[in-house]
């Protein structure tokens, strides 16, 4: 028989490997997103883990080799697909589905650790129109995400007189998104204020809202005051030339936020297993890639009268992970003096974006075009 003194030292020991336990634990942010046929959730983890998907009877299980502390730890959707989830244990997630819900797909993204899952509906009859609620007044089920490049400390390229390309950006991308809602089209942005914005997260918002088109806009910067005009880039593991390289090494620097723990180091941009793999995902949208590159840079030669400095690929790191369209735009190099001016005037910007909406609907057309067999991807400027 245990003396009293035997079972407090047994509890304390118990209390303390339970301490150690939760001090160890992964913390995983979980974000749901309920719109539409589909509920999809997101776990975001701190760290690389091992998790494995499990279906049993009115449950899916993530179960992990390590203890999870998610945040929330637990969650009521009151979703026809999706009922709710909660911690099991200190090592599982369990997700209780839904009276519409039919099955379940995930896959797992890197940089930050994140894994994905779809709870898929009934396709069509009363569940699956009870799982998609109607689509709030003003906001359209396309969605086009728009990503006002740098932000916080990060403010990017400066002009000879001071115009930082943060706010530049920013400004720009506020502008497209009103032109893009008279199309019809719901604009998100990444960051609607001047605050610091990590590479990985631009695209995971993307990703997370399901949307048709990523465009991140940036300014470009040269050494030679004369550089002037626009580039337009889309995904590749190998740059298209040196310039294109250097760019994009410039541009993954950019600031990480310490207060984002999800989000990791940035690696090289060009060496690593990783950005073959996402080189390898982008294939699937590359020729809607390159199109769409191709029609936002015609608009602004056209707009901006000078020599085409064309469609180039390069490693982003911000385009990286994007499941859609993706494309980086450097609308214009605020290192040069006359450029840096124009940019500050709101008719220049105006046209700017405008040139860029029109490209976008080129696009749309095209794309509805070859998906009714209706022809090619060129079609008339409206």
């Amino acid at each position: 028989m245990k003396t009293p003194r035997l079972l407090t030292l047994a509890a304390l020991l118990v209390a303390a490997v339970e301490a150690a336990s939760a001090a160890d634990a992964i913390p995983v942010a979980i974000s749901t997103d309920t719109g539409g046929p589909s509920t999809r959730a997101v776990l975001t983890f701190s760290k690389p883990v091992a998790c494995h998907v499990v279906e049993t009877a009115g449950k899916v299980q993530v179960a992990c080799d390590q203890a999870i502390a998610p945040s929330p730890a637990k969650g009521t959707l009151g979703d026809a697909i999706l009922a709710g989830f909660a911690l099991e244990g200190d090592r599982a997630l369990a997700f209780t589905t839904g009276r519409g819900y039919r099955k379940v797909e995930s896959f797992e993204i890197r940089n930050p650790s994140r894994l994905v899952l779809d709870f898929e509906g009934e396709r069509g009859g009363a569940q699956a129109a009870a799982a998609a609620p109607a689509v709030a007044p003003g906001k359209s089920g396309t969605i086009i995400v728009i990503d006002p490049g740098h932000g916080g400390v990060e403010v990017g390229a400066v002009g000879v007189s001071g115009l930082e390309e943060k706010a530049v950006t920013l400004d720009l991308a506020r502008r497209l998104a009103v032109l893009l809602q008279k199309q019809g089209i719901t604009a998100v942005l990444t960051r609607d204020e001047d605050r610091v914005m990590p590479l990985d997260d631009r695209t995971a918002i993307a990703n997370q809202n399901r949307a048709e088109l990523f465009l991140s806009i940036h300014l470009n910067a040269s050494k030679r005051k004369s550089a002037i005009g626009a580039e337009t880039y889309y995904l590749s593991a190998d740059a298209t030339d040196a310039e294109a390289r250097t760019l994009a090494a410039l541009e993954n620097k950019a600031y990480q936020s310490p207060d984002a723990p999800q989000a990791t180091p940035v690696s090289p941009p060009d060496h690593g297993l990783e950005l073959i793999l996402w080189d390898l995902a982008q294939n699937s949208y590359l020729a809607e890639s390159s199109r769409l590159a191709e029609s936002i840079q015609k608009e602004l030669n056209a707009l901006t009268g000078v020599r085409d400095r064309g469609v180039r690929q390069a490693p982003f790191r911000v385009l990286m992970g994007a499941t859609m369209p993706a494309i980086l735009v450097e609308v214009g190099f605020i290192s040069n003096p006359e450029e840096e001016t124009r940019l500050k005037a709101d008719d220049y910007k105006d046209k700017i974006v405008d040139a860029i909406a029109r490209a976008v609907a080129d696009f749309r057309r095209g794309v509805a075009a070859l998906d009714t067999g209706g022809g090619s991807s060129g079609a008339s400027r409206p």
